[in-house]
């Protein structure tokens, strides 16, 4: 299985580039087998239709990649030394951080529930096997793509898509409802400009959008962004219960509104920033 799909206008125009790294789908009948979890409770991880939200950007001149293994398999937006030592026997090396104590590790011990993966323990040639073949390829080609853009169009801004449950935008706004989080790392990962006028443009299409709270910004983030280098990243996490029946895991009928409300912000934002 490759480890992403990479869609493509006929030629790219613009420096805005999009990761989905969290909505593949594609689960393995060997991954399926090391579990005792439904398919239902393993997807419950997954961003669902991120992808399918945003492919329409090519359209504009966007280049979009999209992992196509799912995010209970590798998480993409962690280290690759976020190894956890409780899931995976004989590891020597590894980041001993809140993502890893919590079974959120590059290779995720629970879901988002917290409901454990696995039957048993797995070994570090396992472990090792899925870094070389799904996790280390797919950031390659991210970078290649970051370079590319950065050498055509003298800059880059990378959209980073996500989708966040109800549950945690319950936790963080019990008042203040919120549908977009958008997250700069509090003003580190991109210029001030870029992350305002996307929070605008949003917010004319009808969002209601915060920015950096609760999510300010993951691994990939953090890792790529260089402003001072012109490579410019955003977060954005759109509220899942929008878009689809979150327990189902089916879209609901407001799917193409939300896409289509989405796709009018990102256009004129590609407009004013693309070039």
């Amino acid at each position: 299985m490759k480890p992403y799909t990479l869609l493509s206008p006929l030629a790219q125009s613009n420096c805005v580039l999009f990761n989905s790294p969290h909505s593949g789908s594609a689960y393995t009948e060997k991954f399926i087998q090391l579990t005792d979890l439904s398919l239902k409770t393993l997807r419950s991880s997954e961003d669902l239709f991120v992808d399918q939200l945003f492919s329409p950007v090519i359209d504009f001149g966007s280049l979009m990649l999209s992992a196509t293994f799912p995010r209970s398999f590798i998480d993409l937006n962690r280290d690759c030394e976020e190894l956890d030592p409780l899931l995976i026997e004989d590891v020597v090396v590894y980041k001993d951080t809140l993502k890893v104590s919590a079974g959120l590790g590059v290779i995720p011990r629970v879901v988002a529930d917290q409901t454990p993966i696995y039957k048993k323990r797995l070994s570090i040639d396992e472990a090792n096997d899925r870094l070389q073949s799904f996790y280390f390829p797919y950031h390659d080609k991210l970078k290649t793509l970051i370079k590319k853009t950065l050498d055509s169009f003298k800059k880059v801004i990378l959209l980073d898509c996500h989708s966040m449950p109800q549950s945690s935008v319950n936790l963080a706004r019990k008042k203040d409802p919120i549908e977009v989080v958008l997250g700069d790392c509090f003003g580190s990962s991109c210029e001030h400009e870029i992350v305002i006028e996307l929070k605008d443009l949003l917010t004319e299409a009808g969002f209601k959008v915060s920015l950096n709270k609760p999510f300010s910004g993951g691994f990939i983030t953090k890792n790529y962004a260089s402003p001072l280098n012109h490579i410019h990243v955003v977060q954005i996490e759109i509220l899942r219960s929008l878009y689809s029946h979150e327990k189902q895991q089916i879209k609901n009928n407001e799917f193409s509104c939300i896409r289509s409300r989405l796709l009018g912000a990102l256009e004129e934002f590609i407009k004013r920033f693309g070039d």
